[in-house]
């Protein structure tokens, strides 16, 4: 598994219970409400359709997602795009900090399966691009993920898969966006299912360029902040004993940050850590 995933092991992730906005990164979608999950498309190879993906696996209504079956051993492919999940998804994802995607991808028949991949479609350059392949481990559920700025991407030239690197020109311009589910050529894989739930754009959990100064009897400690992530604020007196700053977590934006505490006597050290936070996508609403 990527290092983006030991990454969420070790690191909290803070889900807050408020809309999702403009911002990508941070966002994804559980699939909580059916009116979202109707918002996706599943492409079927099999008859060159486009559909609506059925909605709750389970049918219980705990932690739905959304899935498809295969005809015969053709591809489907679930995609997004600007009437998505709000269109959280799309748009210019180097500008929206978002540094990976991932998800949770349904198997159900892993002996039947052979790869899943991630694609963007860029209007920037009027081209598709697709990750590295996704084997499942097991059927049932597997975890997802790829990065837009570490991972080789590959796009489609004089009959060949090329390696890429996303710059930031390609990921300007994103319209859609999705994963590809591959079966094997057996007639066991006819009838099986698939599915997605978490959808997530992740931003880059990169450390804030922190700085500190003092002035009327005050201390101030500033740093940059991005988004797709939360920040908060230790000290300690001597390295060892750190404590969160009242105040001074969850923090979260895109503008540097400061922080002002009345100088004490007595030595006192800082650090900032930082987490992922996540934005659900929320009901959508109207026609």
């Amino acid at each position: 598994m990527n290092s983006r995933l030991f990454a969420i092991a070790v690191l909290a992730v803070w889900i807050p219970l408020v809309p999702a906005t403009a911002q990508t990164a941070g966002a994804f979608e559980p699939f909580t409400y059916q009116t979202n999950a109707n918002s996706w498309f599943v492409y079927d190879y099999a008859d060159e359709e486009y559909y609506f993906p059925r909605w709750d696996l389970a049918e219980d209504g705990l932690n739905p997602d959304i899935y498809f079956t295969f005809a015969g051993s053709d591809a489907l492919e679930f995609s997004a795009d600007s009437t998505t999940s709000g269109g959280v998804f799309v748009g210019d994802l180097a500008a929206g900090g978002v540094d990976a995607v991932g998800c949770e991808i349904f198997i159900e028949d892993v002996s039947s399966f052979d790869v899943a991949e991630f694609f963007l479609f860029s209007a920037a350059t009027n081209r598709y691009y697709t990750s590295e392949f996704v084997v499942p481990e097991a059927s049932g559920w597997n975890a997802a993920y790829t990065s837009l700025t570490r991972d080789t991407w590959y796009v489609f030239e004089n009959g060949a898969y090329v390696p890429i690197l996303l710059t930031p020109e390609i990921l300007g311009g994103i319209t859609a966006v999705g994963l590809t589910f591959y079966p094997q050529d057996v007639p066991a894989a006819d009838g099986k299912a698939v599915g997605i739930d978490q959808f997530t754009f992740y931003g880059a959990l990169v450390l804030p360029e922190v700085t500190s100064s003092a002035s009327a009897g005050s201390f101030q400690l500033t740093f940059d902040r991005r988004p797709g992530i939360g920040y908060s604020i230790q000290s300690a007196p001597d390295l060892a004993s750190w404590t969160l700053v009242a105040g001074e977590e969850f923090i979260t934006g895109t503008s540097p940050y400061t922080m002002t505490k009345p100088l004490a006597p007595g030595p006192r050290f800082f650090k900032v850590g930082i987490e992922d936070f996540l934005t659900p996508v929320p009901e959508l609403t109207g026609p």
